[in-house]
């Protein structure tokens, strides 16, 4: 590999995700990790192929994670809430999605990690079908991925149906909780000066929706922008929630829509931008990254635009943004998560314009 071709796709150790992570600059970071192997196996460079190979199983790892018991989790919720017709519900949901977004996902997994193995042999190996082998895994990884997002936007939905909306909250507080918790550690800025914060998450954001199989394509994708005061990050869909929203992006057709009417906010919330329309798996980004640590922080660590439903069912793209700096913030921004600008920010010293989460309810993403 030559000196250029590596200093511009390369492979480094990031010490705030604990692991590898691709290294250079912003707007090559931005491109999907499967899009650059399959460049690299094109132009002739195999061992650069295979370590970003490696890096695609890296970013997906976290979902693995979460998606292997935030499903189980909601159902357990569920259970302990109000057992009495559970089961039909969940045989309801099995009839629309089929047993294998239930029970097919660890399969799935290491069927991936499989496929990408044989996949980085046969670079290596310089077989003439190298590139439909790095495909077979993307493929397989996109199935079993969206099965599971499928899962757990259905178990949310039985949960909406059964609890009403704002359960919600108390659902997304508790399979975040630990998240809510890191990010305060890690993002005050009474503990870590902004530039440094502000890097891990944007770093964050592109390894975490590589993950996620974001773009038109599915390979990753994500659209950069900067202006003087932020920096943009565009998921044309993200491939999670906004790909739930779409009729071209599910196998299907969206999840909103019939036949399964998956749930989207009716009313306005604070935890989910005081907007209709928002799907209840997307809420989880408002709690994240805005409505938490404004609460913890005095200001959001990422400001996002969400995709509505109906109105965005043909182009359900979402844009998150990071700003240079937390006081740059507007105030709007504040506003439509009911609460004020701070005096001061970081943890210590944060003053809220509205009542703080709840004293229990403290990603990739």
């Amino acid at each position: 590999m030559t000196d250029a071709a590596a200093g511009r796709r390369g492979v480094a150790y990031e010490a705030f995700l604990g692991r590898d992570a691709r290294s250079g600059e912003w707007a090559e970071l931005a491109r999907g990790t499967y899009r650059v192997v399959l460049e690299e196996i094109e132009q002739g460079l195999p061992e650069s192929a295979v370590r970003l190979l490696d890096v695609t199983l890296l970013e997906a790892e976290e979902l693995h994670e979460i998606y292997g018991h935030w499903t189980d989790d909601v159902l357990a919720w569920l259970q302990a809430r109000n057992a009495d017709g559970l089961d039909a519900d969940v045989a309801r949901l099995r009839g629309l999605l089929g047993d294998q977004a239930f029970d097919g996902f660890e399969e799935g997994w290491q069927s991936y990690c499989g496929l990408t193995a044989a996949a980085a042999a046969s670079i290596l190996a310089g077989e003439h079908d190298a590139a439909e082998r790095v495909e077979a895994a993307r493929a397989r990884w996109q199935l079993t991925h969206d099965a599971a997002v499928d899962a757990l936007y259905g178990v949310l939905d039985i949960a909406v149906r059964r609890e009403g909306e704002a359960c919600l909250r108390e659902i997304w507080d508790l399979l975040m909780g630990d998240w809510y918790d890191a990010h305060e550690r890690r993002l005050d800025v009474r503990h870590q000066d902004w530039p440094e914060s502000s890097r891990q998450l944007r770093m964050a954001i592109l390894d975490g929706f590589h993950g996620h199989l974001t773009g038109p394509d599915r390979l990753g994708d994500v659209q950069l922008i900067e202006e003087q005061d932020r920096w943009g990050f565009r998921f044309a869909p993200c491939g999670s929630g906004g790909r739930t929203m779409s009729d071209a992006a599910s196998d299907g057709g969206a999840r909103p829509g019939p036949p399964y009417g998956f749930a989207v906010t009716t009313e306005p919330h604070d935890w989910a931008w005081n907007t209709v329309g928002v799907c209840a798996y997307c809420v989880h980004c408002c709690l994240l990254n805005e409505l938490t640590p404004i609460d913890r922080l005095g200001y959001p660590t990422r400001v996002i635009d969400p995709p509505v439903w109906p109105d965005d069912r043909a182009d359900p793209t979402c844009t998150w943004w990071v700003y240079k700096d937390p006081s740059l913030v507007p105030e709007a921004v504040y506003r439509r998560v009911g609460r004020e600008r701070p005096d001061h920010l970081g943890s210590a010293q944060a003053t809220m314009g509205a009542t703080p989460g709840r004293a229990g309810a403290d990603v990739p993403s």
